[in-house]
């Protein structure tokens, strides 16, 4: 009975350590993302990436940004609104964008 109740419990910590590890995104994390920004439903110039290899939480990207990808799991779209600070380029400073953002890959820390 103690064999059995050993296997039962190690086979338990494995499975929560699966479930643990398919969390989504976390801070700390490696997401690689495409992202492409829309202000009043059109795509804006310098607002697009590709395979964009992002660390959340290092503040890379305008406030709001890494914060909405927490979570995000690979293959997922979700699109991202944000407002852009008011000393942001003249063009985008205090304007609200829509970014739809796809996570490509997560490298967890």
């Amino acid at each position: 009975m103690k064999k059995f109740m050993s296997v039962v419990t190690i086979c338990g910590a494995m499975f929560l350590t699966a479930c643990d590890s398919n969390a989504g995104a976390q801070n700390g994390d490696t997401v690689v993302i495409d992202f492409a920004g829309y202000m009043d439903g059109v795509q804006f110039e310098g607002g697009t990436a590709t395979n964009f290899p992002l660390v959340l939480g290092s503040g890379q990207f305008v406030p709001g940004f890494e914060e909405q990808v927490v979570g995000m799991e690979q293959g997922e779209t979700r699109n991202i609104n944000i407002t852009f600070p008011d000393n942001y380029y003249p063009e985008l400073a205090g304007k609200d964008v829509v970014f739809t953002v796809t996570v490509n890959e997560i490298v967890k820390q």
